[in-house]
């Protein structure tokens, strides 16, 4: 028994590592079997799945696929993990699998587990005991030194969980990133719990559901889908519960950008009788059955709305029969009349959902109300139902706001800065026009920045017109103006509309320089800019007055348009005038220090010019002071007197020039000609800096505003094909009866893109002065109007109002297009500007050249080192005009082909002359032979420069010179004319009738009794008494009865429906002062006539009507007409009516071809079309 100890803990220790191979065996097949549960899982979940898929994740298929999975799930659980784990195996197998997997044991482990399994008694009766225990000793031996049998299953069970791994692995790819349908089947699969309807991923959201309406009422039926796309979803209905479902298609919802909102579909039913069952359906998957339960309630069955417009609009109100949406002007008083389905007790309106006002309940049982359009919205009508409880009756409808444009006013003529002598008679001419009428329209001028003069162009009264033309002529000789005055003025417009924050709108500020009248005698070549000018480089002599006149006008236009910036523009602005207006002093007083330190010696001459820059310089400095103050309105008086100041030095620089021989050089030896060259040279000095700084920046700006138009013009295409798609929905929507509620967001959204792009079209057009800009913002804007009210108005309404604005921006892109190509005109002028200056440099090059040799030597050194300094600057110039010629060609070719090529011949002058390499080549000339050589070389530039010149004019004058631009252009002159006309004439008899009614009213106050006879509340109107004698005044002044009626129905035609105003004879009491602008207004009228039968006749268009206008019109011209009042009038419908004859003439030879095409389309038409035209027709009969 001394052994006994021994013997149990050798066998203990053979056992426990048998328990723990059989553990790791155990590990192991738990290991694989999860491995394989899991694969099958994964499989079946897979399939499973798929199955879902194809059927749309039915809910009957989702409980079968639910229970096949989970039979699937246990049975492979029990055999493939279950089973094998749970399984008995006996220590002897154990031993066994330990033996086979480890043969150096040699069956000792069995023997010893063997022996170990024997009870003590069985041990000693079969064995020797000592043998035993050295077999166990022996076993345990060989078990420590394979480590316990730890190797045993340490393959298998790296293998079982790589694969456990793998599958693990496996399951989770597939989760994350296989498809869709995959993640959706394994949720609805493993989640029993879960009802069947909220397993789906594919569902259909409807509204408004189960619901209860009232009879008679439309409902607006809403789908979304959520897990999936469709591009049909399809209404199911029916009204009977054993009836067959009637199917009707649903159409997408927009958001507010006009875009398809994903998944989003609406319909909506109409006039509900009966109890509605409904689901919808797309691709396969239904939504739940709901029910619309029709009860007797009142719903609104016809909604009348009236429009009161504004008073200042002029308009007369307007009915809609099928009302809704609402899209008018501020201001607008909308009455509405509603007729329920049922009687009711009364209703509500409710506005925003807050305010609610009380429906008046008429005999017949319409409830009506009104209410003023002040800001956007919503309004329903809420009836009361037979319990005493208000219930919806009608829709939620839009209320959008049109806005009321300011008046946009500019300067067609002349449209910039000019300069003038002091005797001359100058036009000009404004032209405004406003959506809903001017109330007037008058000029303001100052002299030298001295108080405004206001001279009335237009003043509306009672008028709505809507569109003004004015002229006005300056009598300068009448203004006592000295050269180097000036006379700066600007057109103001005032909107009918004084309610509205921007009612009095200003044009850009326009400046008339006073010259001297002895400039147009002068001897010499004309220069190319400034309006004359020799000496140093033409009219870059008035560089300095040029940057002054912009920072005035920056200066005007921020005063003007103060009320649209913000707080942080504004002081941008300022502090940019600040910095301009001190380079400019600085620049004065540079050029001042270095002329009293050369010019000033030489001659006393020149003091006179000394003594004007300081008083510049100092105004100048107070209006940087009062800018940094940011007080531009102070800062505006001490800018133009600087202005006046520069301009009358630089009028005694000019009249020094004259003097002195009119050039900066020729070799004069005298003092006087040698201080008139040195002051040349100072102002050509700084002067050429300020101005390559002008021409950069202006060109700068110009390529911007080049750009801003392309970017336009790109957004209007989109724009246009935006509202071409909206319009052929609309157009759908209305053939197939279909709801356009919601769809007016899209209209709404292009609306407000519309009038974004009419804002920034409208600040170029104020930027570029272009009226043709201008008129294409105003178009926009009413194209944006437009959209509105397509958005407001039923289905009919509605696509012609789309269809309206479509045109108008298709309208908007032609002008827009029409300016892109003044591009072109606009660029080889400026090219011409400049080769004609190089023409004028190089004249003055070949005088200093000629008069080189006879100077002394240090003086010709200085002379040599100033025409080589110019010579570098012209080659300069001249490469750079022949990149820019170059890049303009290649821009215009495709649709300017004539001019492109003219211009591609310009490019090549340059480059066959050898023009660069002449004035490169001419620096060694003048230096080595500076006599006829260099002189005849010098000739031979200019002649080069004169030809490039000569083909830069011939390329201006090719743009837009084909037949049909040409033509197009004479037609648009044409209409101008007649609104020119047209506003004058209004004008003319609107000033004699306001004269006349003031006379009668005069008389008519000394002759009546106040309040007895006459009618108060009525202004202008004097009594019974007093209307009788102003008529029978009138009578006596003008002729019969019969001819003042026969005179009056000519005029009712044209103008008198249009106007309103009396033509007759008797209506004339014109001041001389008005009578003499007319004269000259007419005088320019003939003169636009004259241009525009010249053009036609080089197109050979038979124009020979124009000139009995043209005749009739110089008749006007001549003030003893205007002691005939019945002969002007005759004379003006005569001009005018042959005007209309000749534009419809030139309009049908234009359009004659397309015309053709359309008569060759046309069909009969049809009933219901002549019916509306004859309605149409009807209305407008009533209406005069």
């Amino acid at each position: 028994m001394r052994n006994q100890p021994l013997l149990t803990g050798d066998r203990n220790e053979v056992l426990r590592a048998v328990r723990h191979v059989r553990n790791r065996w155990r590990l192991r097949v738990a290991l694989r079997g999860v491995a394989v549960l899991l694969a099958a899982a994964l499989g079946t979940l897979l399939a499973s799945s798929f199955g879902l898929e194809l059927l749309r994740f039915d809910p009957g298929a989702i409980v079968g696929f639910r229970i096949a999975t989970y039979l699937v799930l246990l049975a492979a659980g029990w055999w493939l993990f279950i089973r094998p784990v749970s399984r008995r195996v006996s220590d002897q197998r154990v031993a066994l699998y330990i033996e086979e997997h480890e043969p150096s044991l040699k069956a000792t482990v069995l023997s010893a587990v063997d022996e170990s399994r024997r009870g003590e008694r069985e041990a000693a009766a079969d064995h020797s005991p000592e043998l035993v225990r050295r077999l166990i000793e022996s076993a345990a031996t060989r078990i420590r030194a394979i480590d316990m049998g730890r190797g045993v299953e340490q393959g298998s069970l790296r293998r079982s969980s790589g694969l456990l791994l793998a599958s693990g692995l496996a399951a989770v790819l597939l989760f994350v990133f296989g498809p869709a349908y995959l993640r959706h089947g394994i949720s609805a699969l493993l989640t029993p719990t879960g009802s069947v309807e909220a397993a789906s991923p594919y569902q259909i959201d409807v509204a408004p559901g189960d619901a209860t309406v009232a009879r008679g009422a439309d409902q607006s039926i809403t789908a979304q889908l959520v897990g999936f796309d469709a591009e049909e979803v399809d209404l199911l209905m029916r009204s009977e519960a054993d009836g067959a479902f009637e199917r009707l298609a649903l159409i997408p919802l927009e958001n507010d950008d006009g875009e398809a909102l994903p998944g989003a579909f609406e319909v909506l039913l109409f006039d509900l009788q009966e109890e509605t069952e409904y689901l919808v359906e797309a691709a396969g998957v239904e939504s739940s059955t709901f029910t619309l339960e029709v009860v007797d309630l009142p719903y609104v069955d016809r909604l009348e709305l009236e429009y009161v417009f504004p008073e200042y609009t002029g308009l007369e109100p307007r009915l809609v029969e099928n009302g809704g949406d609402i899209a008018v002007l501020r201001g607008t008083e909308v009455r509405l009349r509603a007729v329920p389905t049922m009687g009711t007790a009364g209703g509500q309106l409710v506005l925003d959902e807050e305010n609610r006002t009380d429906l008046a309940l008429g005999d017949d049982g319409s409830l009506t109300s009104s209410f003023v359009v002040e800001e956007e919205g919503f309004y329903r009508i809420d009836l009361r139902a037979p319990d005493g409880q208000f219930v919806t009756a009608s829709p939620q409808y839009t209320v959008d706001v049109l806005t009321d444009q300011p008046p946009a006013v500019m300067f067609i003529r002349p449209g910039r800065d000019t300069t003038a002598s002091a005797i001359e008679e100058l036009f000009v001419e404004a032209r405004a026009d406003d959506d809903f009428g001017l109330r007037s329209l008058d000029l303001v001028y100052s002299v030298n920045g001295g108080p405004e003069e206001e001279v009335s162009l237009y003043n509306g009264g009672d008028d709505t017109l809507r569109e003004v033309s004015a002229g006005h002529t300056f009598f300068l000789e009448e203004l006592e103006l000295e050269p180097g005055d000036f006379l700066s003025y600007y057109a103001r417009a005032v909107d009918r509309n004084l309610a509205q924050q921007d009612a009095d709108i200003k044009s850009d500020l326009y400046f008339i320089q006073v010259r001297r009248f002895s400039r147009d005698y002068r001897a010499g070549p004309s220069g190319g800019g400034g309006g004359g000018g020799g000496g140093a480089g033409g009219g870059d002599a008035r560089a300095l007055s040029e940057a002054q006149r912009q920072v005035i006008s920056a200066t005007f236009n921020v005063i003007r348009d103060r009320a649209t910036f913000t707080d942080e523009e504004f002081q941008e602005n300022v502090v940019f005038l600040t910095l301009a207006q001190g380079r400019l002093r600085e620049q004065v007083e540079t050029l001042l220090r270095r002329m009293n330190s050369r010019v000033m010696p030489a001659d006393r001459a020149f003091r006179s010019i000394a003594e004007m820059l300081p008083l510049a310089a100092d105004a100048m400095r107070d209006a940087e002071e009062a800018l940094q103050e940011q007080d531009v309105d102070a800062a505006l008086p001490h800018e133009q007197r600087s202005l006046q100041h520069l301009q009358r030095a630089e009028e005694a620089y000019e009249e020094v020039l004259l003097t002195m021989g009119g050039g900066g050089g020729g070799g004069g030896g005298s003092r006087a000609s040698q201080a008139a060259e040195d002051l040349a040279d100072l102002f050509e000095l700084e002067l050429d800096k300020l101005r390559n700084q002008y021409e950069t920046l202006q060109r700068g700006e110009q390529q911007q505003a080049d750009n801003s138009i392309d970017e336009l013009m790109e957004r209007l295409r989109e724009l246009a094909r935006r509202q071409e798609r909206e319009a052929e929905r609309q157009r759908r929507r209305a053939r197939g009866q279909q709801s356009t509620q919601g769809g007016g967001a899209g209209q709404r959204a292009l609306a407000e893109e519309a009038e974004e792009a009419a804002r920034r079209l409208e600040r170029l057009a104020r930027e570029m002065n272009s009226p043709q800009m201008m008129d294409a913002s105003r178009r926009l804007q009413e194209a944006a109007d437009a959209m509105r009210r397509a958005a407001a108005n039923d289905e009919n309404l509605g696509f012609a109002e789309a269809g309206a604005a479509l045109d108008r921006l298709r309208e908007v892109q032609e002008r827009l297009q029409g300016e892109q190509s003044g591009r072109l005109q606009r660029d080889i002028e400026d090219q011409l500007r400049r080769a004609n200056r190089l023409a004028d440099e190089q004249r003055e090059v070949r005088s200093d050249v000629a008069g080189l040799p006879g100077m002394e030597n240090e003086e010709r050194m200085t002379q040599l080192r100033r025409l080589l300094e110019r010579k570098n600057e012209m080659e300069s110039e001249v490469a750079d005009l022949e990149r820019q010629i170059d890049s303009t060609s290649a821009e215009f070719r495709r649709d300017e082909r004539d001019a492109a090529r003219r211009l591609q011949e310009a490019a090549g002058t340059i480059r066959d002359n050898k023009l660069k390499e002449k004035i490169r080549y001419s620096r060694g000339l003048m230096r080595s032979r500076p006599g006829d050589t260099a002189n005849a070389f010098e000739t031979e530039i200019g002649s080069d420069i004169g030809e490039l010149a000569e083909k830069l004019a011939e390329a201006a004058s090719a743009v837009g010179k084909s037949e049909g631009d040409r033509m197009a252009q004479a037609l648009d002159q044409t209409r101008d004319l007649m609104r020119s006309l047209e506003s004058l004439d209004h004008r003319m008899w609107q000033e004699g009738q306001e004269a006349e009614d003031g006379e009668a009213g005069s008389e008519a106050g000394q002759e009546g009794q106040p309040g007895q006879e006459g009618q108060p509340g009525q202004e202008g109107q004097p009594g019974q008494e007093g209307q009788q004698g102003g008529e029978q005044a009138g009578n006596q002044a003008g002729p019969a009865d019969g001819d003042a009626a026969t005179l009056g129905s000519r005029w009712g035609g044209p103008f008198g429906g249009r106007y309103g105003y009396d033509r007759r004879p008797g209506a004339t009491a014109w001041d001389p002062q008005d009578i003499r602008q007319w004269q000259r207004e007419y005088r320019e009228r003939a003169g636009e006539v004259e241009e525009l039968r010249r053009l036609l006749e080089q197109e050979d268009f038979a124009a020979a009507d124009l000139s009995e206008i043209i005749e009739r019109m110089r008749e006007l011209d001549d003030l003893r007409t205007y002691q005939d009042a019945e002969e002007i009038a005759r004379l003006q419908t005569f001009v005018l009516e042959e005007l209309k004859r000749f534009e419809y003439r030139l309009r049908r030879e234009i359009t004659e071809e397309s015309e053709e095409l359309f008569l060759a389309g046309n069909e009969e038409m049809p009933p219901q079309f002549r019916e509306l035209v004859e309605e149409y027709f009807r209305v407008l009969s009533e209406g005069q």
